[in-house]
């Protein structure tokens, strides 16, 4: 992540936390200072926490993980992992540290802070390693992997925290599914071998399942659709599912629900005089700024403009 799309991330603005909160995370708002959740009452498979700690991190904090979770200093003072004998600190390409369930918190910062959490559940782990006909993740972490050069691990997870916040083009459920599913995948690069991952064929979807998925994202594009009712519809696990649909179609799931959306927006401004705050929610999006940021991205115009160009 760029230090501007940092320094954005940790001026964004406070908002009202969404129950319920993991235990972990109220104890790191309680004793390390304000703090957000995301995805905990959505439907996300591994929901995220942004913290700010004006007075850094002290001993005070030191804690036992409740859950397995990934952490992320996005800007401010240096950490120090005190975990090991050889202290280590975070660095350029260097700020995350994976700790695994029931493992210490011994991190130090002088100064003011702020970063972020990703929680991984259990049935995440374990189903993306049999996914990979590798041993269960859980109970098998590594617990040595803070602070060290991993630099597709570190983008992947600031991309996460970023559009976990992300309060002007919210993402779906879909979208985050997906990227968890990414997060686990870098994870898997360091417990087991990758040889035979890397070198198996990814194959797409045949074409009933593909149009089974398409149909059901056409019916269904106004709702939170996850990643585990596209596996139902094809047999296939929800990690399979997302990497064969884009074999299939070149692009994402969550990037084809967001054009189903686009397209319907597209029919209800041309064809009819509701209001842009009622398309956006009978299409799926947030609200109308949602909807606005979101057309325009993808169409070029916002939907007044695009309206008045198309509207029959």
């Amino acid at each position: 992540m760029a230090i501007e799309r940092q320094d954005a991330l940790a001026a964004a603005p406070r908002g009202t936390l969404d129950p319920p909160q993991p235990g972990f995370f109220a104890f790191m708002r309680d004793s390390v200072g304000a703090g957000r959740l995301k995805g905990a009452r959505e439907r996300w498979i591994a929901p995220a926490a942004l913290y700010t700690g004006v007075a850094g991190i002290s001993e005070l904090s030191w804690t036992t993980t409740g859950e397995t979770l990934i952490a992320l200093r996005l800007q401010g003072a240096t950490v120090r992992d005190h975990n090991r004998p050889v202290v280590r600190s975070s660095g350029p390409g260097r700020g995350f540290a994976l700790q695994p369930k029931g493992t210490p918190t011994r991190f130090l910062a002088d100064g003011a802070i702020t970063f972020g959490h990703v929680f991984l559940p259990d049935a995440l782990l374990d189903r993306a390693a049999d996914m990979e006909n590798l041993p269960a993740l859980s109970g098998r972490l590594r617990d040595d992997l803070s602070f060290v050069p991993a630099r597709a691990l570190h983008a992947r997870l600031a991309e996460y925290l970023q559009r976990a916040f992300d309060e002007v083009a919210p993402a779906t459920s879909l979208e985050m599914e997906g990227r968890a599913l990414l997060l686990v995948d870098s994870l898997l690069r360091f417990h087991g071998p990758s040889a035979e991952r890397e070198a198996r064929p990814t194959t797409g979807l045949s074409p009933r399942q593909l149009g089974r998925v398409c149909d059901f994202i056409a019916e269904h594009f106004s709702e939170d659709i996850g990643l585990e009712d596209l596996a139902e519809l094809t047999g296939l696990s929800s990690r399979h599912v997302a990497r064969a649909f884009r074999q299939s179609t070149g692009m994402p799931p969550h990037q084809y629900l967001i054009g189903q959306r686009i397209d319907a927006a597209k029919r209800r401004l041309a064809n009819t005089r509701a209001s842009l705050a009622d398309i956006a929610a009978e299409c799926g999006f947030a609200d109308q700024s949602h909807f606005t940021a979101t057309f325009r991205k993808a169409v070029g115009f916002p939907p007044g403009a695009w309206r008045r160009e198309h509207a029959n």
